[in-house]
């Protein structure tokens, strides 16, 4: 956003400066001149002045103000687009902290304690050795599960803080 509004200063600075040049440079003109036949040093002072009958600059200041008027589309469009992709990394960061906070208090320690009971049936003979790796895997996929929303956590976060220039 930062760069899209310098880029917008800059091409209004340039519309300003087409403006100026839409009226003519006035001229002043001061010098001598030695006229030898008469023996005289004559001063001489001169006016310019451009009459704009044909050349107002009109071309040049349309494509400024369009260019102008082009990078503000562009910096709406860009300040839209990053209010959605906030908004979006913010219901993103809701969702994750919540998933893994669920995942923290409720379902890994149900899932440990399901491969504990396991283990200690597995050894007192009561579960096969298939029970026990089936709560083992259960314990581990929950548990990938948890560090994936973590993951998603940070990844909403720096999302967030890229946003607003953080």
């Amino acid at each position: 956003m930062v760069a899209s509004q310098r880029e917008l200063d800059r091409l209004r600075a340039q519309v300003d400066v087409e403006r100026t040049r839409r009226y003519p440079d006035v001229t002043f003109n001061v010098g001598a001149r030695r006229n030898n036949e008469l023996g005289l040093t004559q001063a001489l002072v001169g006016v310019s002045i451009p009459i704009p009958v044909f050349d107002r600059n009109q071309g040049n200041l349309y494509q400024a103000l369009s260019r102008a008027d082009q990078a503000r589309d562009q910096q709406q469009v860009l300040a839209a687009r990053l209010g959605f992709e906030l908004r979006r990394a913010s219901a993103a960061l809701t969702v994750s902290r919540e998933s893994a906070s669920t995942l923290r208090t409720a379902i890994l320690p149900a899932a440990q304690q399901a491969f504990d009971a396991a283990t200690r049936g597995f050894e007192a003979g009561k579960f096969s050795f298939l029970e026990v790796l089936d709560s083992q895997r259960t314990l581990f996929q929950a548990r990938a599960r948890y560090l994936d929303q973590l993951a998603s956590a940070y990844q909403a976060a720096a999302t967030i803080d890229r946003i607003l220039g953080r």
